[in-house]
């Protein structure tokens, strides 16, 4: 009889922990800047796909918007949150969200992550023009590449 009652009790437990500690992650998700970028999102898909469909009338469009919800990824990251970090983890995070340091970190972070990307891409064509050019100068690459080998034999 113990054991019927007990098993319950423990379910409610661990729910009851769970909930708290998703109710947290989307504190943090929400701070950080995640939740208003996907809600972005959601917006700009269907708009990118009205614009290319613009034949489509705005009443098939409505259909379409209450199917594409963005809760589904949102509920999926917070189950990533939710593998990667402890709940003293995720309090230690919102914390630091709420810092001045970390308020800056959120409202730089959209245009650093922009920023990042662009340089890595410069760098990444600087690496192959230099990669190319050595390997042209030293006669391993030809511009234009020499003919084929003859698969007669």
């Amino acid at each position: 009889m113990r054991k019927i009652i007990l098993l319950p009790m423990i379910l409610f437990c661990i729910n009851s922990y769970s909930q708290t500690k998703q109710d947290k992650i989307k504190e943090l998700i929400s701070l950080n800047g995640t939740f208003p970028i996907y809600k972005e999102v959601e917006k700009n898909i269907i708009a990118d796909y009205k614009k290319k469909y613009n034949h489509v009338p705005e009443s098939a469009w409505k259909s379409i918007e209450r199917k594409v919800n963005i809760d589904d990824l949102l509920n999926k990251v917070i189950n990533i949150y939710d593998s990667r970090f402890s709940e003293k983890e995720i309090e230690e995070l919102l914390a630091f969200y709420k810092t001045e340091v970390g308020k800056k970190l959120i409202q730089n972070s959209f245009d650093m992550i922009t920023e990042i990307q662009n340089e890595s891409k410069n760098w990444g064509m600087s690496v192959m023009q230099t990669v190319n050019a050595d390997l042209e100068s030293s006669g391993y690459l030809q511009s234009p590449p020499p003919p084929m080998p003859s698969s007669d034999k």
